[in-house]
């Protein structure tokens, strides 16, 4: 009976021993690429494939490009099953773009996917809104288009003159503006602009939120538009009060601005949810075979309006019914934004 009983426990530790090797064998690698971090739209993805077999590794460039040709060659050499990029520095960097590569890419056959870019046609990532037109890419449109956004602020209050203050070395900021100049033809508005001061290395000079606002403000900005910059919403709170400062109400395609900041209204997709997107379309690549060029480039059916309730009382810009009907209302109960 003994003998037996070794015998069954050693049956147990083989069998064992084997579905744990036929499940690492199955188990699929993603190698992630962010420019700031693990944030909503990473932890959206991360979230929405829990309990998958799946390996995630996040490589964080920390606003860095110059780390991001070592992420690249560490792609190449753990030939993961799919790598995912984050923004369009990153993007391109680990991408590359159509002019450089054609249809092929820096990873040569190795799947990619890109989510958070801002404007991948105008980053000349993929071939057209619909598709990537490269074999190994599929990737997320996560932007709500800018005539959308112009719309929502006419439905809230007269909109002339869209002021925007941006860094011309932020590539994303520069092509937002360009397609919000194209537009104002089309949608009858003006658009005024100011442009940070950079150091040597290409970064805004600091303190500059202040002066930057007063002349907008003198150019009779009616809002300031914040459609793709990292850096703003990084300063979200100092962007955000200079522009108070000066009777500039602030609209932004990033809800954070809203939530967390002391911007007035946001149309915008959610991070998270693009995050899980990202990761619906990941699992088609990694476990039904889906072939990443042949996928759509996918985005969420509707977006999301936020209106900060408190900047809407200092600043006497209350909302109209219309928006008060499906728009999200934060800080209802809150203080001024400039306490």
């Amino acid at each position: 009976m003994k003998f037996i009983g070794v015998m069954f426990t050693l049956m147990l530790v083989l069998v064992s021993n084997a579905f744990a090797a036929e499940n690492g064998d199955n188990k699929k690698t993603v190698f992630m690429t962010v420019w700031r971090g693990c944030e909503e739209a990473c932890q959206g993805f991360h979230d929405y494939l829990k309990g998958q077999p799946v390996d995630i590794i996040v490589r964080n460039a920390n606003r860095d490009r110059s780390k991001l040709a070592g992420f690249l060659e560490e792609a190449k050499t753990l030939s993961p099953d799919l790598v995912v990029t984050w923004g369009t520095s990153v993007s391109k960097a680990i991408i590359g773009t159509r002019k450089e590569y054609g249809t092929a890419t820096k990873l040569g056959d190795i799947p990619v996917m890109f989510m958070i870019v801002a404007d991948p046609l105008g980053a000349d990532i993929i071939e057209s809104h619909n598709t990537s037109g490269r074999p190994t890419v599929a990737g997320i449109r996560n932007r709500v288009g800018e005539d959308v956004q112009i719309k929502a602020m006419r439905e809230y209050f007269p909109v002339d003159k869209v002021g925007v203050l941006y860094s011309s070395g932020e590539l994303n900021s520069v092509l937002n503006t360009q397609k919000l100049e194209a537009l104002s033809k089309e949608m009858n508005f003006e658009v005024v602009t100011q442009v940070y001061d950079l150091d040597e290395s290409g970064k805004p000079l600091p303190n500059q939120f202040d002066a930057k606002m007063a002349q907008l403000a003198e150019r009779g900005a009616d809002v300031i538009y914040v459609g793709s910059s990292s850096y703003n919403q990084t300063n979200s709170d100092e962007f955000t009060k200079a522009a108070i400062k000066y009777g500039l109400p602030v609209a932004s395609a990033y809800d954070s601005m809203v939530t967390g900041s002391s911007a007035l209204i946001s149309v915008s997709n959610k991070y998270y949810l693009v995050g899980q997107l990202a990761a619906n379309q990941a699992g088609k690549i990694l476990f039904d075979g889906a072939v990443p060029g042949e996928l759509p480039i996918a985005e969420l059916s509707s977006y999301s309006m936020s209106i900060n309730m408190a900047v809407a009382r200092q600043m006497s810009l209350y909302p109209p019914i219309q928006l008060l009907r499906f728009a999200d209302l934060v800080n209802i109960d809150g203080k001024d934004a400039s306490k």
